[in-house]
Parts: structure tokens; sequence; C-alpha cells
């Protein structure tokens, strides 16, 4: 094989010991694109918390732009954290949507 720069070299160096199940690889993290995998191993260092964002990105759709959007937001330390009424004023399936 031949063709792939350095920099995709050492992601994919990175990606191996930060992904070290294969079965998460196969399930999850392969159902985004290289990219977006690349961006996680840049901006996101923990392991439950990059894993959160695999799963919205597939779930949302989310470009790259989205992602690194939420990631400098801080989508999964504030997702859920909004003081409201929802509990007490929906019935519990909605409840539940409303405050995600």
């Amino acid at each position: 094989m031949k063709g792939f720069s350095l920099r995709n070299l050492k992601y994919m160096r990175a990606f191996a010991p930060a992904y070290p199940d294969e079965i998460f690889v196969q399930q999850l993290a392969a159902q985004i694109p290289w990219f977006h995998n690349c961006v996680l191993l840049d901006k996101v260092k923990d392991t439950a918390e990059r894993q959160w964002y695999i799963q919205k990105t597939i779930e949302h759709g989310w470009s790259r732009s989205i992602l690194v959007h939420q990631i400098e937001v801080k989508l999964y330390h504030r997702q859920g954290k909004a003081t409201t009424n929802f509990e007490r004023t929906l019935p519990k399936p909605q409840s539940e949507l409303a405050r995600q």
C-alpha cells in the first residue's frame, strides 16, 4: 500500500489505542467518516465522551463542522442540565424528549 500522508499515518497510529475494542470499532467508529474520527481524536480525550459524540453523530447525521461545533460548545457536558418544568408538566415520553 502507498499514498498515505504522514498525518493520516499518525491518526491511524492514534486510532488503534484509542479504540482497542474491535467490536466497538466495527459497530460505531466505522459508521462515521474517517475525518470525523480524526476530529474526535484531536479534540476529545475522554473515551466515554468520544463514544457519546460518535453515537450522536450517527443518530443526527452531523457533518464534521457540526461535530466540531458541538464539541466546542461542550454539548456532552451540557446535555440535559437545563432547568425546566418538563417532568412536572408533560407525560413521561414527551418530557424526556423535551428535556433532551
